[in-house]
């Protein structure tokens, strides 16, 4: 069987291939259980033609976006809490003041008691590696003990499941600015079809007032994002 590959057969194709991916972007952002990632990538358009005006302007700065699905039996109702979030929010000037928390007070969530012989469930599996390390890559005397070393004991195991990612379209922002963050934010929205409640009117557009959207990026992405939190410090309700 052969295969064309004319200009209008490739063109054909990556229509197609385009409209699937806006079809899934849509079913994945409607259902309000989707995380957003961006990041800013650089390309070079190379000029046939070269003009004294066009020297500075061959290079773009550009952002890419994906789309994927939140897995392990995440809910929608697991990501209504953005009244509860703004509640406690430290940007929320009406909100009660909390305690500030460090990482160690994430060691209490799930307390790890001793067994019988002084071992916690941490010291259990430090052991097991040290001995793992020791049989693989140690002197080769202990090799001869790897038959005897089993696998840890599982004690509350997270499956492993494979993440499908989709791109999304690329944007013509540069997201080096506050101003590039927010539009890079709202344009991945729009293409999972979620949009500010008062600018529509579509039954089959969800309000996501009430739910978290969960954002991914870089160190740079966290700190602009967070300048934009503060701008909107002086709002009254957790969407603004």
């Amino acid at each position: 069987m052969g295969v064309s590959v004319s200009v209008n057969a490739i063109f054909a194709a990556t229509h197609s291939l385009s409209a699937q991916t806006h079809h899934t972007l849509c079913s994945l952002g409607q259902s309000l259980l989707a995380a957003y990632a961006y990041d800013n990538f650089d390309i070079d358009l190379k000029s046939h033609e070269h003009k004294i005006e066009n020297l500075n302007k061959s290079l773009k700065h550009l952002t890419s976006g994906l789309m994927f699905p939140l897995q392990h039996c995440t809910s929608q109702e697991d990501l209504k809490c953005s009244e509860e979030l703004w509640l406690k929010s430290s940007l929320n000037l009406r909100a009660e003041v909390l305690p500030k928390r460090g990482w160690k007070d994430l060691l209490s969530l799930q307390p790890d008691t001793p067994n019988s012989s002084g071992l916690t469930h941490c010291d259990h599996f430090n052991l097991w590696k040290f001995l793992f390390n020791l049989v693989t890559y140690g002197p080769p005397y202990f090799m001869q003990f790897k038959d005897q070393l089993h696998e840890p004991e599982l004690i509350e195991g997270i499956p492993v499941i494979k993440t499908p990612t989709i791109a999304a379209l690329a944007m013509d922002v540069s997201n080096s600015t506050v101003a590039g963050n927010i539009q890079s934010v709202i344009n991945l929205l729009e293409q999972g079809r979620i949009m500010e409640p008062d600018t529509f009117d579509d039954p089959e557009i969800p309000n996501i007032s009430e739910y978290v959207v969960l954002f991914h990026g870089d160190l740079g992405t966290g700190e602009w994002l967070q300048v934009v939190q503060q701008c909107c410090v002086i709002k009254n309700t957790p969407w603004d």
